[in-house]
């Protein structure tokens, strides 16, 4: 990793580490929690992924930023909507490009909420707006292709600090249209999310992710030939620094050749922003928009009584 992104990714942890006392975090960083907006809310959120590997050669020539909408439609029913940008390159190298991405929409809906469990469904949809004729680019990102998703949601909630998230979905994936090329079908994948997560204080939530997929084919793009088992743990560090607003800093690893393959480290950066759309998103207090006491005026000394 070069210094800009150290000195980023440095500055990152610094806010996520500076005191405070606000209401916890409740969300992991991939693995999908039981726990929906609250109706009525909405969420803006804005992540980047990144893939390095410790040869930089090597690393996997793609970023992603990802700004996102959330919102409460009803109790236990919430919406999401994706808009990604991909940048095709390493910025600062010949050929660098920007690329519009795919645009996910998203809908879930928790159906049992009890005290220790919970039981959810999402369902998503992915419009393939992004480019289809980079063979490098994995399904996982965005790659121009018809895309759906099928996700039941469990979570076991220990205590009040400690919960366990188990996502099971299946992934079909579309055809990329190669241009001059032959059409080439992605094949669809089963994937299992295991997730728990700690609150440590009420600002601060950590914990661990086991994000595993298996493809039908091993064949999952025309670069990646032999790539079908994939194995990732995601640590978990969230950190709300203002009310409703959550930092977020972590790096993927991969587990299997199949998927150190594509990349050995992917790195999260990002953050939600979660308010009442009623009342619209709260502001810092402005010191200078205090009202301040207003001095007394200094009292007279007393004077001597005049002489008659």
């Amino acid at each position: 990793m070069n210094a800009r992104h150290s000195t980023f990714a440095l500055a990152v942890v610094v806010c996520l580490l500076s005191p405070t006392t606000w209401a916890k975090p409740y969300r992991a960083m991939v693995t999908r929690t039981a726990s929906t907006t609250r109706s009525g809310n909405m969420e803006l959120g804005l992540r980047y992924q990144g893939f390095f590997a410790l040869d930089s050669d090597k690393s996997l020539p793609y970023h992603q930023v990802s700004p996102s909408i959330r919102w409460g439609i009803l109790d236990n029913v919430e919406a999401n909507v994706y808009f990604e940008v991909l940048g095709l390159g390493n910025p600062g190298e010949n050929g660098f490009q920007l690329a519009f991405g795919d645009i996910p929409l998203g809908v879930q809906w928790t159906f049992l909420e009890t005290s220790p469990f919970s039981l959810g469904a999402y369902g998503r949809v992915t419009f393939p707006t992004g480019p289809s004729d980079q063979d490098a680019i994995p399904p996982s990102l965005s790659d121009g292709t018809w895309d759906f998703e099928g996700t039941l949601i469990g979570e076991l909630r220990v205590s009040r600090d400690l919960r366990f998230m188990l996502n099971a979905s299946y992934l079909h994936h579309g055809t990329r249209d190669r241009g001059n090329l032959p059409d080439f079908d992605v094949p669809d994948a089963v994937q299992l999310g295991v997730a728990g997560t700690y609150n440590i204080n009420n600002a601060t939530l950590v914990g661990l992710e086991v994000i595993g997929r298996r493809y039908f084919e091993p064949v999952i793009t025309p670069a990646w030939t032999n790539n079908a088992n994939q194995v990732e743990i995601i640590p978990v560090v969230r950190r709300e620094v203002f009310p409703g607003l959550v930092l977020e800093a972590v790096a993927g690893i991969s587990v299997t050749p199949d998927l150190s393959d594509i990349y050995q480290f992917r790195l999260l950066l990002g953050g939600t922003y979660e308010f009442d759309l009623a009342s619209g998103p709260a502001l810092p207090d402005d010191d200078d928009d205090r009202p301040t006491k207003k001095k007394s005026e200094p009292k007279k000394k007393p004077t001597a009584p005049r002489k008659r």
